[in-house]
């Protein structure tokens, strides 16, 4: 049983039909990157796996339980967790009362101690307040809070999106302490080589059609298909 299973679900934005038939899994302390050009349907599969949008036909499992009708906070109680790529880093409070804030609800939480360890620049900025950080340090905030929360997934929605690229190095390194670490991870970002350079296992979706499965190694090794979906040089 993987801890992740989606079989053909079809989501909507109103009249609007977005993904077809779309399935994908992800097994425990994997990370899978989800690629694809502006607008291929990443984002709308991430916010229909966060219950933010509910699939209108199709069955997501968590944990071998059936979760597509669920809302979003029972999801997040599940240990199901979004990174948005917006942030969303409350800019009024400190980057710890962002932190304590995230813990509250979960049970049980991380340790502020175990989050430090993880990201040594936040603890160094743990009393300034969020509209203080650079967009890294948001971004790692942003991460942060979700790890506190203990997610037993945590989905990454574009993380390197507009920043400079020694920032991107050190986000990278971050993502890859969590790996290592066991955790699970579904990476959406345009950064090919940055998402394959963290995968186990890759999905390609165009036009809300997944289109390709496969290791970055067989990726990177079918020029063809790189060309035709993502027309990049990887």
């Amino acid at each position: 049983m993987s801890l992740l299973e989606v079989e053909k679900i079809n989501s909507f934005y109103g009249d609007s039909h977005i993904l077809f038939d779309v399935s994908m899994r992800v097994e425990e302390n994997e990370v899978v990157a989800l690629l694809g050009r502006n607008g291929a349907g990443k984002s709308t599969t991430l916010k229909t796996l966060m219950g933010m949008i509910q699939p209108k036909s199709g069955v997501i499992r968590h944990q071998g339980t059936q979760v597509q009708k669920l809302p979003p906070f029972q999801l997040a109680r599940r240990g199901i967790q979004l990174v948005p790529e917006e942030r969303r880093v409350f800019g009024q409070i400190t980057v710890q009362e962002n932190l304590q804030l995230a813990a509250m609800t979960a049970k049980p939480a991380r340790t502020l101690e175990e989050i430090y360890e993880t990201f040594p620049r936040l603890a160094e900025r743990r009393r300034n307040k969020g509209k203080q950080l650079s967009g890294g340090e948001q971004q790692m905030v942003a991460i942060a809070r979700a790890m506190i929360r203990n997610a037993n997934i945590i989905m990454l929605d574009e993380p390197f999106e507009g920043l400079a690229p020694l920032i991107v190095q050190d986000l990278i390194e971050v993502c890859r302490k969590l790996a290592k670490s066991g955790h699970t991870i579904i990476l959406v970002e345009q950064n090919v080589r940055a998402a394959l350079s963290l995968a186990d296992r890759c999905y390609i979706i165009n036009n809300g059609n997944m289109v390709y499965e496969g290791t970055p190694a067989q990726l990177q090794g079918d020029t063809d298909t790189i060309q035709k979906y993502l027309g990049v040089k990887v």
